[in-house]
């Protein structure tokens, strides 16, 4: 049974995964949005381990959040993707079909308080009114309350815009704390897989263990589709939705994913543009399309603040972000964009 919504935006709703071998599994995604997977082999997750431990060194007391596709340095990041796509793509062929892994990274939560980083949905990449996208979330180690669980709400892949990008606030910006109530964690086991569509409302909790948590992210599309990202002006309240198209290395080799994200993108090139901007969502409609799909409260983060201040987003392998000082200034005066509930760590 499919999802309902109260109203339909621009008549969108999300694609049925193609590229799943399982019928039963891309039903799951389609519906509920995520499931997990006895995924990986521990002679594989003695590799990535040792890939990890190759290529970073971390020393930061506070905690923090690092995600390798946010690095200047493209040739370690085409290095990371390239080594994990190896180890992987023997599950991946076991379970996928017409697809493209488009990114391999990894993402590290270091133990301390600075290391929430708090409820959002992934940004577009490609054409959501012909594809859907996927993700597949491996930790490698166990996950627990303690090192930073993710947690998600079922469903909402379904319930907002095919249209989301850092330059413009998410549609449940101003309900956070009603967003908190429903979020249910998932606890997992070394080597599982978290398959999700990344358009449903999720977190990852604070490290507050003694050992970083390090997952690896890959990211799949069906192999004939192409990039596209969504761009609007912060400055001009009625600027539409610009679709930037990017080539097959966007992902490997564009150098704004985290310095000067939230600026117009410096590659691609505009493909369409959307006026109708999705509107921000108020506590009512929320709940009722929540108790409408059988989606209750879990409370389960009652304790946790409802917004994100608590996240020093890290950049580089080495735990050294590289600003410039125009970057620095440029990014303390966007405050309109979900990047402004962060605070970066410099």
């Amino acid at each position: 049974m499919e999802v309902k919504v109260l109203s339909s935006y621009l008549n969108w709703k999300p694609i049925k995964h193609r590229i799943f071998k399982s019928e039963k599994l891309a039903h799951t995604i389609h519906t509920k949005g995520y499931q997990v997977v006895d995924f990986l082999t521990q002679d594989v997750l003695d590799e990535l381990d040792k890939i990890y431990t190759e290529e970073h060194h971390f020393d930061l007391e506070n905690g923090g959040m690092f995600y390798s596709m946010y690095s200047k340095d493209t040739a370690y990041r085409k290095r990371v993707h390239s080594r994990i796509g190896e180890l992987l793509k023997p599950k991946l062929e076991e379970y996928f079909k017409a697809y493209n892994n488009v990114i391999n990274a990894f993402v590290v939560k270091l133990p301390g308080e600075k290391s929430e980083f708090y409820v959002h949905q992934d940004t577009t990449g490609l054409d959501e009114l012909k594809y859907s996208p996927l993700s597949l979330w491996i930790p490698l180690q166990d996950i627990t309350k303690e090192n930073g669980a993710l947690s998600v709400i079922e469903k909402t892949q379904w319930f907002f815009s095919p249209y989301r990008g850092i330059s413009f606030p998410f549609p449940f910006k101003g309900i956070n704390e009603t967003i908190k109530r429903y979020l249910k964690p998932v606890f997992m086991k070394r080597g599982q897989a978290l398959f999700f569509d990344n358009r449903i409302i999720h977190n990852s909790m604070a490290n507050t263990s003694s050992k970083a948590r390090v997952a690896i992210i890959c990211g799949l599309f069906p192999k004939e589709a192409s990039f596209m990202t969504c761009y609007k002006d912060p400055e001009q309240t009625n600027s539409p939705i610009e679709l930037y198209q990017h080539d097959a290395n966007f992902l490997l080799e564009y150098p704004q994913f985290f310095y000067n994200c939230t600026d117009r993108p410096t590659s691609g090139k505009v493909v369409a543009t959307v006026d109708e901007v999705f509107p921000q969502m108020n506590t009512a409609t929320f709940e009722t399309l929540c108790a409408t799909n059988d989606i209750t409260p879990v409370d389960y983060l009652e304790n946790i603040e409802a917004t994100t201040t608590n996240c020093d987003l890290i950049a580089e392998p080495d735990g050294v972000n590289k600003f410039e000082p125009a970057t620095v200034m440029a990014s303390d005066q966007k405050s309109s964009s979900f990047w402004s509930f962060l605070k970066i760590k410099r």
